[in-house]
């Protein structure tokens, strides 16, 4: 198993000289299995990816696409994905069911006018679309493993493990905490203070996380959302996102071995990042790697370059 980290970043991407080092393009993570190849959410590091595919003497034919949820810093690298226009490409995408809209329906109004001067009918590749919900598990290839779990987030995302004979992998770019706010499908009206939550959200919110928790165990990367400081928490809870300190209790509960820290806010720069890792880093915990995700990662079993 190999990942390769393409888009750090959360909300919208960034371009600005102390921004560098962590990158600016929005989340997109590869994951190689063999000729087996997984991409995790199509932000704008997606388009580098593509590139970067083509240039391969051998660039896999089938790419199997996982979208947590389609929030425009997820899906806005699609349009600009080489393979999409390749009649040679099967794109296989899997994204979570919705009573709102269909996954295609959705990535085909991204691609729309006044939107974009393209349709999904002008795309050359052949593309499949699978709604899946969380708590499903199936395979790519007869050697990937991949189950879900709901995050907590506005209008729902999904969290996925990628698992083989060669690691496992955990992608939660965007979650909630478990004890604040409930999400669901409706916005989260924000008066400046938390309502209190009902017993049955309470009991809700521990199940979800318990089942987080257990999607996690004993991975070998957890990939997870870090991207408020805990002061910008307390004045953004609403917005369905973590602390690096709350990623690091659900690393520690669920036994990972190695934490990287995630969907940077586009307002931090590498000096910010730098101190959110460094507090995670001390005290020290000898079971548990702690990191931040940077573009030109590569991870592989007992290395990170």
């Amino acid at each position: 198993m190999i990942i390769r980290i393409w888009g750090t970043r959360g909300s919208y991407p960034v371009a600005r000289a102390e921004m560098l080092r962590y990158g600016g393009n929005t989340t997109c993570v590869e994951v190689r299995v063999g000729e087996i190849c997984v991409i995790l959410d199509a932000g704008t590091g997606l388009r580098p990816l593509g590139e970067a595919l083509s240039r391969e003497a051998n660039p896999p034919d089938t790419i199997n696409l996982l979208i947590t949820h389609t929030h425009w810093d997820h899906i806005i690298g699609f349009p600009f994905f080489a393979p999409i226009f390749n009649p040679h490409k099967r794109i296989e995408i899997y994204g979570l069911q919705r009573t709102q809209s269909s996954l295609r329906t959705t990535i085909a109004n991204a691609l729309s006018d006044p939107l974009m001067p393209i349709s999904l009918e002008d795309l050359r590749a052949e593309m499949n679309f699978h709604e899946i919900h969380d708590e499903v598990e199936f395979e790519i290839g007869g050697q990937v493993r991949i189950s879900t779990a709901q995050a907590n987030h506005p209008y729902r995302a999904l969290a996925y493990r990628i698992e083989s004979d060669a690691g496992a992998l955990v992608f939660i770019p965007d979650t909630g905490p478990f004890h604040t706010i409930l999400f669901g499908d409706e916005r989260i009206a924000w008066t400046g203070r938390p309502l209190p939550n009902t017993e049955e959200e309470l009991s809700i919110l521990a199940d979800m996380r318990a089942k987080i928790v257990a999607l996690a165990q004993g991975a070998d990367w957890m990939i997870y959302d870090s991207q408020f400081t805990d002061e910008q928490y307390a004045r953004f809870p609403h917005w369905g996102h973590s602390t690096p300190g709350q990623a690091r209790e659900i690393a520690e509960a669920a036994g990972v071995k190695h934490l990287l820290l995630f969907h940077h806010d586009p307002h931090h720069t590498d000096a910010q990042i730098d101190a959110m890792l460094a507090a995670q880093q001390t005290p020290p915990n000898p079971n548990l790697r702690i990191s931040a995700a940077f573009e030109g990662m590569e991870l592989r079993k007992g290395v990170a370059l």
